[in-house]
């Protein structure tokens, strides 16, 4: 049983079901608009059908996470209107490095904000944490647990501002099309590669707290709970 009222605590999402195709279908929306507005025009420029399919598909996408109980909740205004400006940015003023830079922007900005919340003593994966497990307030309290988040906060921000540097090159150096390719395939093998460093890096620390059930088992118990009839 929880030590806190089931009102006040964050409700874990991790395993419920994600939009993990978003990144191939933005691909082919991208390469499918920038080939169809070729077509069409005739010009050789199908920029702005690209981005605007893309752009579309990402509010779409944003709006879908939120009704489906996604943690977007108050920032999804500011979501719609980030994928709004940027994608007329990059239609006004016709550019694929504006277009990109923009995202890649964004990931440095998000790198820097996550150093800066273990600066201040704030880190945000700790905020964020129980949104993803059901930790009981004693071990979010101990110690061991709140270093650990530290350590996890800091790696997330090496890994958005090394990645920043990554699409930065690889921007320069390729054209549109590879670089969403080539950063897709880069992108998921590092992201994958990251995220279980880390997850066992965490139960690794964690299961030094005394009392804790461990990170296995809590997914279990999860998944357990999610196969359970609602009670009325």
């Amino acid at each position: 049983m929880n030590d806190v009222a089931e009102s006040e605590e964050p409700h874990p999402n991790v395993l419920n079901g994600g939009t993990n195709w978003d990144s191939i279908i933005l691909i082919a929306l991208f390469i499918g608009g920038q080939r169809f507005g070729e077509y069409l025009h005739g010009d050789g420029n199908g920029l702005p059908w690209a981005i605007g399919l893309v752009s579309i598909w990402g509010i779409k996408s944003m709006v879908a996470r939120y009704r489906e109980g996604h943690p977007v909740g108050r920032f999804l205004p500011l979501l719609l209107l980030y994928l709004v400006a940027r994608g007329a940015l990059g239609i006004i003023f016709d550019s694929e490095d504006l277009y990109f830079g923009i995202g890649i922007g964004t990931k440095v900005a998000i790198g820097l904000v996550l150093l800066g919340s273990v600066v201040i003593g704030q880190p945000l994966v700790e905020k964020a944490m129980p949104y993803v497990f059901p930790f009981e307030r004693t071990t979010r309290e101990h110690p061991i647990y709140r270093s650990t988040m530290s350590h996890l906060t800091l790696f997330a921000a090496a890994f958005e501002l090394l990645s920043s540097i990554w699409d930065v090159w690889l921007l320069q150096n390729s054209s549109a099309t590879g670089y969403l390719l080539i950063r897709l395939v880069v992108g998921f093998v590092l992201g994958f590669g990251s995220f279980f460093i880390a997850f066992f890096y965490a139960r690794w620390r964690l299961d030094k707290i005394p009392g804790f059930e461990g990170l296995f088992p809590m997914l279990e118990r999860m998944a357990t709970d999610m196969g359970k009839p609602v009670e009325a």
